[in-house]
C-alpha cells in the first residue's frame, strides 16, 4: 500500500498544531500566553506523548515527533506493518532513533520530514519536523526547545513547543550539528 500523497501535509498540520505551547512546569505542564485560560491542546499534548511512552519531566523533542507520526500515519489509514516500523523506529530518544533510521535518511529537508542533530560527538541529540525545506535554512516545529537561539543546550532542553529555522549545514561541531532527515514517508514504505 502507498502513502497517501497528503501524508507530509498531515505531519505538518499535527506539528504545527502544537507550536506555541511554552512550559508552565519543566517538560511536565503547557500553554499559550496569548490565549486567557487554559489552552485545551496542553491536555491532548500529554495524552499525546503519553500514548509514545513519555513521561513527565523527560525530555520530549523525539516522543513529539513520534506522537506526530503515529497520529499522520494512523489518520492517512497505514497499514500495520507501517505503524510497527514507526514504533520501532522513532523512540523517546533522538540519537537512538537516528540509529534507526539513519539507513532511510537522506541530506534534503522536505515538508513532514524528521530532522536529526546530535550534541557535539555525545549521545545526546534533538529532533523534530521540517515544516518547509530550503537552503541555507529551514523550518521546523520542534519540542522542547527555546523560542530564539541561545545555545545548544536550550535549543535541546527548552521551554517549550516553537516554530524554528535551522541551517542546512551537516559540519559536525561542539554544538548541535545536522545529523540527517528522514522522509515523511519512509516507514511507511519500509
Amino acid at each position: 500500500m502507498e502513502a497517501p500523497k497528503d501524508l507530509a501535509k498531515r505531519i505538518v498540520q499535527r506539528a504545527v498544531h502544537f507550536a506555541g505551547l511554552y512550559e508552565t512546569a519543566n517538560n511536565a505542564a503547557w500553554d499559550d500566553p496569548t490565549i486567557p485560560g487554559p489552552d485545551p491542546r496542553e491536555r491532548e499534548l500529554i495524552d499525546a506523548l503519553r500514548e509514545v511512552g513519555w513521561a513527565s519531566p523527560q525530555p520530549y523533542c523525539m516522543a513529539l515527533v513520534a506522537a506526530t507520526y503515529r497520529a499522520a500515519y494512523e489518520a492517512g489509514g497505514a497499514p500495520p506493518e507501517a505503524m510497527r516500523r514507526v514504533r520501532q523506529a522513532l523512540t523517546l530518544s533522538a540519537m537512538q532513533s537516528w540509529e534507526r533510521c539513519e539507513a532511510l535518511a537522506t541530506k534534503r529537508p522536505e515538508p513532514g520530514a524528521v530532522f536529526f542533530m546530535q550534541l557535539g560527538s555525545s549521545w545526546k541529540g534533538h529532533a523534530g519536523i521540517v515544516i518547509r525545506p530550503g537552503n541555507p535554512v529551514f523550518s521546523t516545529v520542534e519540542g522542547n526547545t527555546s523560542a530564539a537561539k541561545t545555545t545548544a543546550q536550550h535549543d535541546r532542553d527548552g521551554d517549550g513547543i516553537f516554530c524554528r529555522t535551522r541551517r542546512l549545514d551537516f559540519g559536525k561541531s561542539r554544538g548541535l550539528w545536522l545529523r540527517g532527515f528522514l522522509p515523511p514517508d519512509a516507514l511507511w514504505e519500509g
